[in-house]
């Protein structure tokens, strides 16, 4: 299992923002084989069918050059002339291969790892001291474990590339050594037919390199991503905050909270209790509210402490056990009563404007 430098198994998988961290510096799971099958079997195949077009480019441009070379004056206007006929058989004819290689390999780079500009490569990424040390990365090349399995895993590919070219060519054997007695434009379209099935042998067999190699790749990348119980602690700390202050701010969240909710109570209308466990303080204001608010609310020891402020305050405090448990349950502190308690609510309004008219 994999450690890290102090030691300590890494056995948690990746977070996201360890995963985003590694992308932002260039490190990604992908296989250079995956690249190499695709230019092989996509790149290769286009090259063979594009094949008669180009070679009958190059021997009409051959002959165009070879056939005027007694009629051509090297002279400082016909240099630059055929200098641009040279540029022109060569965008023709080279161009387009190279330019569809170039797009073969991004769109294999890119289907892997999609497209991502790592803006910490070069500046969270870049050690100068360590590039300009070479006994480091000289270390890494001769005493590392990946760079020997690297190796054993490269040797063995050409053992079977090579063993795929050899079992063509030994099939072909008879057919290649008749060659000798045929004409010499047979034996171009003999050689291109062999050609061709090498490379299409080549690219079957590499596709399933690649396949293995990149599962191979994403596996040893989540492997050596993979974190301590310390680092995910740690990460939790610094993307969510230290659990110890969030409480603290909660605690402190809470009072503040408490201590305005008290406050409310003054300015209330009536309270209404369990008659000891539950208190809800109600306040309606005619005109300016559409319906009855709840101002303030608490069980047990808060509940205690809104009908000492609502005694100390003259607040009329009511007595309604279930009215006070479904105000405290389905209400929160600024919201107004929902419509099915609204009438057990408004009937008690109503008694204490009642009882405040009398008084009058």
């Amino acid at each position: 299992m994999a450690e890290n430098k102090d030691g300590q198994e890494k056995t948690e998988d990746a977070t996201q923002r360890r995963k985003q961290e590694s992308r932002d510096e260039g490190q990604v799971a992908k296989s250079v084989d995956v690249t190499t099958a695709s230019i092989l079997l996509i790149g290769g195949s286009t090259v063979f069918l594009m094949g008669g077009g180009v070679l009958s480019n190059y021997q009409n441009f051959t002959k165009q050059i070879f056939g005027n070379l007694n009629k051509v004056n090297l002279t400082d206007i016909t240099v630059p002339t055929l200098f641009n006929d040279l540029m022109s058989f060569i965008a023709i004819t080279v161009v387009p291969l190279m330019l569809l290689i170039v797009f073969i390999a991004l769109s294999s780079e890119i289907g892997q790892v999609g497209f991502h500009f790592a803006t910490k490569k070069f500046t969270k990424g870049l050690r100068f001291n360590k590039i300009f040390n070479p006994f480091p990365g000289m270390k890494r090349i001769f005493g590392s474990k990946h760079t020997l399995f690297e190796l054993v895993k490269n040797f063995t590919k050409i053992i079977i590339l090579g063993y795929v070219v050899w079992t063509v060519l030994s099939n072909k054997q008879e057919h290649i050594i008749s060659l000798v007695e045929k004409p010499f434009s047979e034996i171009g379209s003999s050689m291109a037919s062999i050609a061709f099935e090498i490379l299409l042998k080549l690219s079957l067999v590499y596709i399933l390199i690649a396949f293995a190699d990149y599962k191979y790749q994403k596996w040893k990348f989540a492997e050596d991503l993979k974190m301590t119980k310390t680092e995910v602690k740690e990460e939790n700390k610094q993307s969510e905050g230290d659990p110890k202050i969030k409480a603290q701010l909660r605690r402190l969240m809470t009072m503040r909270i408490r201590t305005l909710m008290l406050k409310n109570i003054q300015t209330a209308d009536v309270v209404i209790t369990n008659p000891t466990h539950y208190a809800v303080a109600i306040k309606y204001q005619q005109g300016m509210m559409s319906a009855p608010q709840v101002v303030a609310k608490g069980v047990d020891f808060l509940a205690l402490k809104i009908r000492e402020i609502a005694t100390d305050s003259n607040v009329p405090i009511v007595e309604e056990p279930p009215l006070a448990r479904a105000l405290y349950k389905n209400c929160e502190i600024g919201q107004e009563i929902p419509e099915n308690l609204f009438r057990a609510v408004a009937q008690i309004l109503a008694y204490i404007y009642s009882l405040k008219t009398k008084i009058k």
